[in-house]
């Protein structure tokens, strides 16, 4: 084991986090800011995290709030991890470490440990131990065992993520990939569903389900953190036989090659779907729609996105609509539907040229204006997102509990025609002013810019959170009574991205030299 090697490589990482953050337009500051703002948020999880702990012990069942809180965050962290990609990017390859004085085994814990090191992780494990310290200090814990079992947990919660955006990756390598993604996605959603009523006919499922789970980390790290005993060090076993576990299975996947695609065809098809459809922006743009189009459908990780946008945004809608009384579900998908027509698309929408390289150039030499580019790619996301709102209305009108009402669905529509109009212009200004080189090839990992995941996580919360303001503050506003409220929405949004439309030709013309830098990786 060389660990001198194995540090400087993790001083590396940061060191070149922060090099690549100084050069994303001279914002020193902001990067402070972010970490500063990490260490608050770090104290604020832990505090939450001190309160569920004396929460659980004020109420007589300490261990089972134990078990309910660490079996929410370790999931919580492998969702947002795999769906967001933070804490997920591979800053250095196996290839590349190979330059190194390092065994096999050392490259395999520098690439992991450079990954856990990840501030992303820092939150999960500043949360599970405040709720550690929180029983302990309530003096129904063990601090040793606790501790123990939190690193134990925190170290099992990276490595089971890892393993599922690998085996992820690896599914989206074949060509029925996708749609096992999709399946996978759909039953996860209704076994819920199919679950809590067989529960409530047979309660005693529930208590065989529990036993059962006593296996999994979260358990194990609760009964650990509960009985400083036989029973914790069973615990404490159980973490270390998962983590153990979860090192071979990582190993294996990662020494599997890569499954081969069949060679495509190069032949060129000037009469197919695509150019079908761009045919309707006219002679002079319908070529750049065509090639848009086939450049979002071509990218792996926009059809994810948009197969599981979706389901992800009906179960966003289900659990902020279920709290807030019999019109919850409408509130809430008032909000959801801002974002279903483009958080499928939002990868590229927000970077159009980030993925494209030196083909950049290109984009100047044809004998049109340069500007036109930015117009048939946007055409392109809007056209895409647009037809996911009419799948979104239908699924709506198949699956809403409420009698069929012409003014819910008008409201919904010009919901999703807010975002769709609003979103796809705010992704042209990020695109013209915060762009960021990217993976085109890549399925999983985080690489959008500052701006991008501005827009697009805050393009998220906002749609849970906003309806819920409004409902405390106005309900009137969110009441298909007032239908007629909502149609000025898609009028100013529209205004809005024409007018962007018109504004971004001169801009992109005059910073094209700084997004070719960006797209080339020399800045």
């Amino acid at each position: 084991m060389n660990p001198a090697l194995i540090g400087e490589l993790v001083t590396l990482r940061y060191k070149l986090l922060w090099a690549k953050t100084r050069s994303r337009n001279g914002r020193i500051a902001l990067f402070l800011a972010g970490y500063l703002l990490l260490v608050a948020l770090i104290a604020l999880l832990t505090s939450g995290g001190v309160g569920a702990a004396i929460f659980a012990v004020r109420s007589g069942h300490g261990e089972k709030i134990a078990q309910a809180v660490l079996t929410a965050i370790f999931f919580e962290a492998v969702l947002a991890s795999n769906i967001l990609g933070f804490g997920m990017n591979a800053i250095f390859s196996d290839l590349e470490l190979r330059r190194y004085p390092l065994t096999a085994a050392e490259r395999l814990l520098t690439r992991h440990l450079i990954g856990i090191v990840d501030p992303f992780w820092f939150l999960f494990l500043g949360l599970q131990l405040g709720l550690a310290f929180g029983l302990y200090g309530a003096g129904v814990g063990s601090f040793w065992f606790g501790l123990i079992a939190v690193l134990l947990l925190f170290v099992s919660n990276y490595l089971l993520a890892r393993f599922v955006a690998l085996t992820l990756d690896r599914l989206m390598q074949r060509k029925s990939g996708p749609a096992i993604l999709l399946g996978g996605i759909m039953m996860l959603a209704i076994i819920p569903s199919l679950i809590a009523p067989a529960i409530k006919r047979n309660p005693a499922m529930l208590h065989a389900i529990v036993e059962r789970m006593a296996y999994t980390p979260p358990f194990a790290a609760a009964a650990a953190m509960m009985h400083p005993d036989a029973t914790g060090i069973r615990g404490l076993g159980i973490l270390l036989l998962w983590s153990l576990g979860l090192v071979a299975a990582l190993v294996w996947i990662e020494n599997r090659p890569p499954q081969r695609r069949a060679a495509e065809s190069v032949k060129v098809e000037w009469e197919g779907p695509t150019d079908r459809v761009a045919a309707y922006f006219g002679p002079d743009l319908a070529p750049f729609v065509a090639h848009w189009l086939r450049f979002y459908l071509r990218n792996s990780r926009t059809r994810i996105l948009s197969l599981i946008g979706l389901p992800l945004l009906a179960f966003l809608t289900f659990q902020t609509g279920q709290r807030l009384g019999p019109q919850g579900l409408f509130v809430a998908a008032l909000g959801t539907f801002a974002m279903t027509s483009f958080l499928g698309i939002s990868r590229i929408a927000v970077n159009y040229f980030g993925y494209s390289g030196g083909a950049f150039r290109r984009y100047f030499l044809l004998p049109v204006p340069a500007a036109d580019t930015v117009r048939a790619a946007s055409y392109a996301a809007l056209t895409l997102g647009g037809v996911l709102l009419p799948l979104a209305l239908l699924l709506w009108i198949v699956f809403s509990p409420y009698p069929l009402d012409a003014r819910m669905i008008f409201m919904l529509a010009c919901s999703g025609l807010t975002g769709l109009f609003g979103f796809n212009a705010m992704g042209i200004w990020v695109t013209l002013y915060n762009p960021r080189k990217g993976n085109y090839s890549s399925n999983f990992g985080n690489d959008l810019s500052l701006g991008g995941n501005i827009l697009v996580v805050g393009g998220v919360l906002l749609a849970v959170l906003l309806p819920r303001l409004l409902y405390a503050a106005y309900p009137a506003a969110v009441s298909p009574e007032s239908w007629w409220m909502v149609i000025p929405l898609p009028l100013l949004a529209a205004a809005f991205y024409f007018g962007t439309l018109k504004a971004a030709g001169p801009i992109f013309m005059t910073r094209r030299e700084e997004l070719l830098a960006v797209v080339e990786g020399r800045d």
